[in-house]
């Protein structure tokens, strides 16, 4: 490891340690929902630490780490609950080179600067990891798109305002192909069914959703049809690899002592101001 590689986990870390797991027992007891005050003030913490959007090109705003400084980071959020710990969030770093100049301001620059958020409606009923398998539907009608399906498990649905829609194509040249489309949330015929309960405390949810004659410009077509399922590999195989730091993060975190003086830590929270960190 490089001084560069141990000074962005130290900043991972001192965040963890000073700012989350203090708040980990609330957490849990109110099943991830924490007050409003306390969420904006994470998020504003994880912008200007450069943990938000640490994946995407400095050149567009985001942190531009190396993958091995984002598993490093990765490893110290599954320290803590992931009532917690998704206040840091990496939009998908493969949308800047596909998507149009439009979509890009649209969509990708407000996410890298925090004012937007996204979710992946992938998943269906026998549809997991062989994506292949899906059955939603997008269907072009002249200048629009038209969307069915239901999307199981839809990670950060409750926080997001835009989804990505993977649907095959219906008819046309490209008929039974995949397809990804920006959908904004609040578009008619998008509509939340039931949030399934989990063993953990994740706050924004997991919902079923339902896409019934989803009408969208064919201008938030990522790509051309047929190349969603390789966006969705992309997604995947970078997304996995998070997964498993995390995972290797959390038994270093049960193993580790998780008392110290509260006052203490206070102290330490006020002298360090994030632009040091």
């Amino acid at each position: 490891m490089s001084d560069d590689d141990r000074r962005i986990q130290e900043r991972a870390r001192r965040f963890v340690d000073e700012e989350l797991i203090p708040l980990e027992v609330e957490t849990e007891l109110s099943g991830g929902k924490l007050s409003e005050d306390v969420r904006e003030k994470h998020h504003h913490m994880a912008i200007e630490l450069g943990l938000w959007a640490m994946n995407m090109p400095e050149e567009l705003g985001g942190g531009g780490l190396p993958m091995f400084q984002q598993v490093l980071v990765s490893e110290q959020i599954g320290r803590v609950t992931n009532g917690l710990g998704w206040c840091v969030h990496t939009p998908p770093a493969w949308a800047p080179d596909v998507v149009s100049q439009e979509q890009l301001e649209r969509w990708i620059l407000p996410t890298i600067r925090g004012e937007r958020q996204e979710c992946y409606a992938i998943t269906e009923e026998g549809a997991g990891s062989d994506v292949d398998a899906i059955q939603a539907t997008a269907r072009r009608d002249g200048d629009e798109y038209v969307l069915n399906g239901r999307k199981w498990h839809v990670t950060s649905f409750g926080s997001a305002d835009y989804l990505f829609f993977q649907g095959k194509v219906e008819g046309g040249p490209n008929a039974g192909s995949h397809a990804m489309f920006f959908v904004d949330k609040a578009t008619p015929g998008v509509r939340e069914l039931r949030s399934p309960a989990y063993s953990h405390t994740y706050p924004d949810t997991h919902p079923l959703v339902a896409f019934e004659d989803v009408r969208v410009p064919a201008g938030n077509l990522i790509g051309e049809e047929g190349d969603g399922l390789g966006f969705t590999y992309e997604w995947f195989r970078y997304e996995r690899l998070m997964i498993a730091a995390r995972c290797c993060g959390a038994p270093a975190a049960s193993a580790a002592p998780r008392c110290s003086c509260r006052a203490s830590r206070s102290v330490r929270r006020r002298s360090w101001p994030a632009a040091r960190w």
